[in-house]
């Protein structure tokens, strides 16, 4: 599992990790020793592991994915339902009334824990290829999306890029009034499962999708998915996921 600046990789990572290794195992009949998994929030400790471990199946982003797709090999699986729906978005948010447009922002500081992200999904995926944010913005990645929103209020950021999940818990909270969204990304699949292509993985594949697409039902997974704002996952859809490859790779 790859959630880049995500929670800590200690001990909630490794619960979290070892209820769908667990979960998985039952739904698919696999013995608990042909599987193991590892948590991740940090790009470089991931991309050494897999390539240690090819057989891997990967809980991971679409961002993820595109940046990866050649280099590794990766098989779209499933995307994640996220508020009823299959599809991913992000939120450019911002103090209410201090900023009209994203012309407005050039040169202040963005934060978030998306900003982890590959740069050139950002970029031309969640912005269009309008910008590039390593250039338009001081970039402050965090790994405490809440925290940032806190600091956006008091005036010590100026924007926040939020995904769906954190949006949508925002809408919740008594703040919420205090800030407007600025700019809204385009709508892509939300991408929660992937494969390296190899003979023992493909051999696997169909019981590893009919399982997930089970798994948050499950009691001891439940909660775990309801944590990353999952409720369930559903088979992808692969014209959907050629469009990203070809917006990613062509820049357009």
């Amino acid at each position: 599992m790859i959630f880049l600046g995500g929670p800590d990789t200690g001990a909630e990572g490794e619960k979290i990790i070892e209820q769908f290794i667990s979960s998985l195992t039952k739904l698919t009949g696999l013995k608990r020793n042909t599987l193991q998994g590892k948590y991740f929030n940090n790009i470089i400790n991931a991309k050494a592991y897999i390539r240690q471990h090819k057989n891997s199946y990967i809980m991971g982003s679409l961002g993820f994915f595109l940046a990866n797709r050649k280099e590794m090999k990766l098989v779209p699986l499933a995307v994640v339902k996220i508020n009823g729906k299959d599809i991913e978005q992000y939120y450019l948010i911002a103090n209410k009334g201090k900023f009209k447009s994203l012309a407005d922002l050039k040169g202040t500081v963005l934060s978030g824990n998306i900003l982890y992200e590959d740069t050139t999904f950002i970029n031309r995926m969640i912005f269009g290829g309008k910008i590039d944010i390593s250039q338009y913005f001081r970039l402050k990645p965090t790994g405490r999306p809440l925290s940032a929103i806190r600091k956006l209020i008091r005036g010590e950021y100026d924007a926040v890029l939020l995904n769906s999940t954190q949006y949508n818990n925002l809408r919740k909270i008594a703040y919420f009034n205090k800030i407007q969204i600025i700019y809204e990304s385009p709508q892509m699949p939300a991408l929660g499962l992937m494969m390296i292509d190899t003979a023992r993985d493909n051999s696997i594949r169909n019981k590893i999708v009919n399982a997930i697409s089970r798994m948050c039902n499950q009691i001891d997974t439940r909660e775990a998915c309801s944590n990353f704002g999952i409720q369930g996952f559903a088979p992808v859809n692969a014209e959907l996921i050629n469009n990203e490859i070809k917006q990613y790779e062509s820049g357009r």
